[in-house]
């Protein structure tokens, strides 16, 4: 079964066209899927419309009463998979904001099934890229992840702070079992979180590897709530929490 995580804040566009997308995906490559959807606190019709497409779609929907930010979301969204999910199920996890495209996915599920505990969906693998980021996101962007190998470094990955991921359902029962509440520390840093997440692995002897896929920025309906500046002060907490613990 193949646990499809969207944490969603004010995305009532978005979400509709990227549930269709997963369906026609899944379909295609002859997948099992179900669809969690966490609404945290949206002030548009996010909710609503998330149980409308639950009586065509295999949707599942939570909802924080108030917003709590991305981090509390991804820790609240993966600690509920973790527990419904076997073993042998893979959880993936991307942006609900249409700009990770479903298409890119049966490559990194291959990947997962020849061996790997997490497989990053990657701008800069082989046959990865972007389009419509401005250039100073892309230069923040790159930064980060330069910024975060040089603290945190993975053989083969240079993708840090790209959400969509594929990890087998197996490595965050562990990491839940090893790390209990604090698997996520430092959900109050909102964006944080999705490197945070990927430290965790690390220390945890995760297999990780990256798969392409391209960023369609363009496609984002509604304004970024990352705060860039916010989110680089997050990246030294991380670092100053984490650095020269043992993997």
């Amino acid at each position: 079964m193949i646990r499809v995580f969207l944490p969603a804040y004010n995305e009532a566009i978005a979400l509709p066209r990227l549930v269709r997308k997963f369906d026609e995906e899944m379909r295609r490559a002859k997948e099992s899927y179900r669809i969690l959807v966490l609404d945290d606190g949206s002030r548009d019709d996010t909710a609503k419309i998330a149980r409308e497409l639950a009586r065509d779609y295999p949707v599942d929907l939570l909802v924080h009463e108030r917003n709590q930010g991305l981090g509390a979301t991804m820790r609240d969204g993966l600690d509920v998979l973790a527990k419904e999910s076997a073993d042998g199920d893979l959880i993936v996890t991307l942006d609900c904001d249409d700009t990770h495209e479903p298409k890119f996915l049966p490559a990194a599920l291959a990947k997962v099934r020849d061996g790997y505990d997490v497989v990053i969906l990657s701008r800069y693998a082989p046959g990865g890229g972007q389009t419509g980021l401005s250039a100073t996101k892309t230069f923040l962007s790159a930064g980060a992840g330069a910024f975060l190998k040089l603290f945190f470094p993975i053989r083969g990955v240079k993708e840090y702070s790209c959400n969509y991921r594929v990890y087998r359902a197996a490595i965050l029962k562990k990491a839940l079992s090893r790390f209990g509440k604090d698997f996520i520390r430092l959900a109050h840093l909102g964006f944080v979180v999705t490197p945070e997440v990927l430290v965790r692995m690390r220390m945890l002897g995760a297999r990780i590897g990256e798969s392409p896929f391209i960023l369609r920025y363009e496609q984002k309906p509604t304004p970024s709530a990352n705060q860039a500046f916010r989110t680089i002060r997050g990246y030294f907490a991380l670092v100053a929490t984490y650095w020269l613990r043992k993997p």
